[in-house]
């Protein structure tokens, strides 16, 4: 019986799928500038149908669902996925100024390539590029289909999460949230970027964690950094793991090498070792030197700027005093900028070693059941008090947002707070407008900081009495 179920929901979802193809695959061959011919409409189409199909037969497999809620969550699918084809002709300065060089690069060079740094990514991600300079199909389209790959199996990550922190009534509402949230629609499918894929590693990693299966979850670690330095806002939790026992010595092997296995196309490509091993060293040394924040909702948006970023036409800003029409601060010179963010990042260096000072003191009122609450303070934290962040770093907070309010029934707020603030921050960059103070979206994170703050206070005191009573207990006897 439950076999014929499944292979009905199936065949639900083919048809679906048939239906969202041609679809598709009409509106691309009609509209989409760098469409030439019906045949590359009908491969691109076919490509993300393709990720469509493959999310709902991953949601039967795993929720086995009804035929109502499988039609449903079916059409809302269907409909997220025609938003992002809807933006793949949307160009932004970081495609033009960056990712189409490196892919022009790639084409140019081919495989040798990879010996050398290309852009500002570390090797999987070149990798990919590499493969877009030899497909048939326009390069922007393939660099967006990565992400859209990524932003559906990041939605039945974070199903998969909910089913572990929240259960399984929460599983279905996170599906259906992440697949349609704003700041992953504009990411990835209007923006070119891919902070998707670092994300869902991470999120796999939390999971496989909580699952206790530490060896896996060590390499989706791996293969996270691997893809992304962002991934060192997850890195307080691998300390946790540690502490309790939850990593040993032979998971820390597992990180190091998958890690290895995604270096070996560079090095047969002819790149030496170490300089595979030390890509993000040489990317953080020397980039940036003009602001303190580049629209990130932290800390530093109270602090005085150069000039803002994604210069544009300030709308409200016209009325301060100081402010012309490209953003300049009167008081400040390029000079000056480099010391004022070296004196911010010494000061951030304190201020992070001050908190896991403190977490280590308290580790024991940290318990395993307290993972994600520390996660998302950890996001948040980082992220705000570190200078030169770029608004798309708190990406991994509004995932982790979104797994606290369905853990949490009282917290529901939360990612109206975190993903609220992220969204409005890609504003001037994607639409050159300041709709909103910016500081008052810093200020909206800084209050989610502060609740998930002190529930965690709030839950290491009720520990921290627990545990009294239990060493007064054994004293006693």
């Amino acid at each position: 019986m439950e076999h014929n179920s499944r292979a009905r929901s199936l065949f639900i979802a083919l048809g679906m799928t048939l239906a969202l193809f041609a679809v598709q695959a009409a509106w691309m061959g009609s509209s989409l500038s760098y469409i030439s011919g019906a045949g590359q409409a009908l491969v691109l189409s076919a490509l993300f149908a393709l990720v469509y199909g493959g999310a709902m037969a991953a949601f039967i497999c795993f929720q086995k669902p009804k035929t109502g809620t499988l039609v449903f969550t079916g059409v809302f699918a269907a409909i997220t996925m025609l938003a992002r084809v809807s933006m793949l002709d949307f160009v932004t300065a970081d495609y033009v100024s960056f990712l189409s060089g490196w892919v022009g690069m790639f084409r140019e060079g081919g495989f040798s390539m990879l010996a050398e740094n290309v852009g500002d990514y570390n090797l999987i991600y070149q990798y990919f590029l590499l493969l877009v300079s030899r497909a048939p199909l326009h390069d922007l389209y393939l660099i967006k289909y990565l992400t859209v790959v990524f932003d559906y199996l990041l939605a039945l990550a974070m199903m998969r999460a909910a089913e572990r922190f929240a259960g399984e009534k929460a599983a279905l509402p996170v599906l259906l949230t992440v697949m349609a949230l704003p700041t992953t629609l504009l990411d990835g499918a209007c923006w070119a970027q891919c902070d998707s894929v670092y994300v869902f590693f991470i999120i796999m990693s939390l999971y496989f964690l909580e699952t206790d299966r530490p060896v896996r979850s060590a390499v989706f670690l791996s293969v996270a950094f691997a893809f992304k330095l962002q991934t060192i806002f997850f890195f307080p939790v691998v300390l946790l793991g540690l502490i309790h026992r939850k990593y040993r010595l032979r998971d820390a092997l597992a990180f190091f090498a998958a890690y290895v296995v995604t270096m070996l196309p560079a090095l047969m490509a002819g790149r030496p070792f170490f300089d595979a091993l030390s890509v993000y060293a040489n990317q953080s040394m020397g980039q940036y030197y003009d602001r303190l924040t580049y629209n990130a909702p932290n800390l530093y948006l109270f602090f005085p700027m150069l000039e803002f970023a994604s210069s544009q036409e300030f709308t409200w800003m016209r009325c301060i005093e100081g402010i012309d029409g490209k953003g300049t601060n009167a008081f400040l010179n390029p000079d000056l900028m480099p010391d004022l963010q070296h004196a911010a990042l010494y000061a951030c260096v304190m201020l992070v070693l001050i908190a896991v000072i403190y977490w280590l003191i308290h580790w024991k009122e940290i318990t395993p059941d307290m993972t994600l609450e520390f996660a998302l303070f950890c996001a948040i934290f980082l992220p705000f008090v570190m200078p030169k962040m770029h608004e798309r770093y708190f990406y991994l907070a509004d995932m982790l947002s979104i797994l606290y309010a369905a853990k949490y029934p009282r917290r529901r707020f939360m990612p109206l707070l975190v993903v609220g603030a992220s969204l409005m921050c890609y504003v001037p960059y994607l639409m050159r407008q300041r709709p909103i103070d910016e500081r008052v979206l810093a200020l909206m994170m800084l209050a989610a900081l502060v609740i998930v703050g002190r529930d965690l206070l709030v839950r290491m005191r009720k520990n921290r009495a627990a545990l009294t009573v239990i060493r007064k207990g054994g004293e006693a006897a």
